[in-house]
């Protein structure tokens, strides 16, 4: 584990959470000691992941806790994570990882022409990162702004060979913790099971809210007023893919979501809005295999009734490139 890594999550966030995936053991750290032997306990499997963000001081150190966007008073890191496009379940080439970190780098520079300082770059093993410090308070106004940055910059930093992850805003988000093994599918010679690495800036700033807010505004307006969050019976969906052949089990796959095989047509996945839950259990949100049309998107949470299929192609903006064919009309 990257020791220096920790220090600065802690520095910033006061407390983390440690988590191993899949078996979901969590535990509440506010030392680097008790960090790197929580996560130390479990590196040897599965995959070791951390919060990134400021909790409420009822959050305390040394309980067994899942931490929740509600538990979130501040947003001390905003991450971006650039992954290749590859088959499901498996690893990145060398060469894919290198489309990442290329997008990933291009990504910097323009934040960089815009007056962001430098933030920590990072490899989680398949895909590439970078991590700004900031200081948003987590309420309505912050969670709203940060919806319009990374929808646009999903539409500006995406392409065939790379996904940039527009959900990975949310506040209570666990991350790659790095230096930890990226377990991911059966590790081949050509798609190995690699050590995330991160690389801290010498003066690691944080991005002034104005630029933030100056940038989300930007992609607002380029909306043309559409409103935020419309309603999901309303929600328009335009694109050149027959959605009839969207590779549902592939297109959660390469966002992380995909769980398992249910049965027939029925898959189990992570609900993309998992942090906005207050529970969580097995099988809380499936997704169904189109038969004759569009494919299905089901979750039980309170929080999630009435979305839809329509909803999560709305927030993730790329279910055209997991399409068979392009539409055509008829």
């Amino acid at each position: 584990m990257n020791r220096r890594w920790i220090e600065a999550l802690l520095a910033d966030a006061g407390r983390i959470e440690i988590r191993h995936l899949p078996s979901g053991r969590s535990m509440i750290v506010d030392n680097a000691d008790d960090a790197l032997a929580a996560a130390g306990r479990q590196a040897d499997r599965g995959n070791i992941y951390s919060t990134l963000n400021r909790p409420g001081e009822y959050i305390a150190a040394g309980q067994a806790q899942a931490v929740k966007d509600a538990d979130v008073d501040t947003v001390v890191l905003l991450p971006f994570d650039f992954d290749p496009v590859r088959p499901a379940d498996s690893a990145s080439t060398d060469a894919e990882l290198a489309s990442a970190i290329a997008a990933r780098d291009a990504f910097v520079q323009a934040m960089a022409s815009r007056g962001w300082p430098m933030p920590a770059k990072a490899i989680s093993g398949n895909g590439a990162h970078a991590v700004y410090r900031v200081f948003l308070r987590n309420d309505d106004a912050a969670r709203q702004m940060l919806r319009s940055l990374y929808t646009g910059l999903k539409h500006r930093y995406s392409d065939d060979e790379v996904l940039f992850d527009p959900t990975v805003r949310n506040a209570s988000r666990i991350w790659r913790l790095y230096g930890t093994v990226n377990r991911k599918g059966v590790p081949t010679p050509d798609r190995p099971h690699r050590v995330s690495a991160v690389t801290l800036p010498a003066d690691w700033r944080r991005v002034p809210t104005k630029e933030i807010e100056r940038l989300a505004g930007e992609f607002e307006r380029r909306r043309e007023g559409a409103p935020l969050d419309p309603p999901s019976n309303t929600i328009p969906i335009v694109g050149r893919g027959d959605f009839a052949t969207l590779d549902i089990a592939r297109w959660f796959d390469a966002h992380r979501h995909y769980v398992g095989h249910v049965g027939g047509n029925v898959h189990e996945v992570v609900c993309p809005w998992e942090g906005e839950h207050t529970t969580s259990g097995r099988r809380d949100t499936i997704v169904f295999e189109a038969d004759g049309g569009w494919p299905g998107y089901f979750c039980h949470h309170q929080h999630c009734a009435g979305r839809t299929i329509r909803d999560v192609m709305e927030l993730w903006a790329d279910a055209d490139a997991f399409c068979g064919r392009a539409w055509r009309a008829a």
